[in-house]
């Protein structure tokens, strides 16, 4: 997987990082339609195991830069922690149906609300808030995954054979200020950690993420206390449907001189 010829070279490993070493089959008795049966079928372990064995990795190549894509179990903050304190090139970034959504309150035959890793439940989703605001997380991405209406499964509600990707490109900054405000983190936070973060992380820091002579003008003239919501009929494929949103917002561009 990595060579001392993958170090010092300024790429980045990427990881879905969920790993099972003993796959168990869906029984017949297991509800397919039911949430829980899902998350049961990817647990927290999945990605504890994968992140343990990214950071033995960096062990071995001390120099090698890691990133977890997507992280949604607060089980693995942990070892993030560890990792980080021992020094070793590693980033983390969650995404925003992990900040804004439960388990706990996911109806079963919703197949909209399946990605992988799974949403998990509230107290998993405020560990991964305190886990941005100090720092272990680095930036909040979409992880955006669309498909066509019939992979999702919605007649029939089937869960697990269900297409798992949710499609939130567009509504990010509405998310996380919705949520984030009920959490008093000041607009100045979310933008770094939706543009300036995620610029660097990319090898864009020079040009992007920020306002500034000389960047790109990638601005948004955005009313944070107007409301909307979110179906199918804004955005012709499936999203978040009926998530009230505080936002709206118009996008453009222009080079700063």
């Amino acid at each position: 997987m990595a060579d001392k010829s993958s170090q010092d070279t300024g790429s980045v490993l990427l990881f879905h990082a969920e790993v099972d070493d003993d796959p168990a089959p869906i029984g017949d008795s297991e509800d397919r339609r039911a949430y829980d049966t899902f998350l049961k079928s990817r647990p927290e372990r999945f990605e504890v195991d994968a992140i343990s064995r990214i950071v033995a990795l960096q062990k071995e190549f001390p120099a090698l830069r890691c990133h977890i894509v997507h992280l949604s179990a607060a089980r693995a903050l942990p070892i993030v922690r560890g990792a980080r304190a021992a020094g070793h090139k590693l980033t983390v970034e969650t995404c925003f149906h992990y900040l804004c959504l439960a388990s706990d309150a996911i109806p079963d035959g919703r197949p909209e609300f399946k990605c992988c890793p799974p949403v998990r439940d509230a107290v998993n989703r405020e560990a991964l808030w305190e886990a941005l605001l100090d720092g272990t997380i680095d930036c909040v991405v979409s992880d955006h995954s669309p498909c066509v209406v019939e992979l999702k499964k919605l007649d029939e509600g089937d869960v697990m054979g269900a297409w798992g990707g949710i499609s939130t490109l567009g509504l990010g900054l509405s998310l996380l200020w919705t949520e984030g405000r009920k959490r008093n983190v000041p607009i100045g936070t979310i933008l770094r950690w939706l543009s300036e973060n995620t610029a660097s992380h990319a090898g864009l820091g020079d040009r992007k993420g920020k306002i500034a002579v000389g960047y790109d003008a990638d601005l948004v003239i955005w009313d944070p206390d107007a409301q909307y919501t979110v179906g199918l009929l804004l955005f012709n494929h499936l999203m978040m449907t009926e998530c009230g949103l505080r936002s709206r917002k118009k996008h453009f561009s222009s080079k700063t001189s």
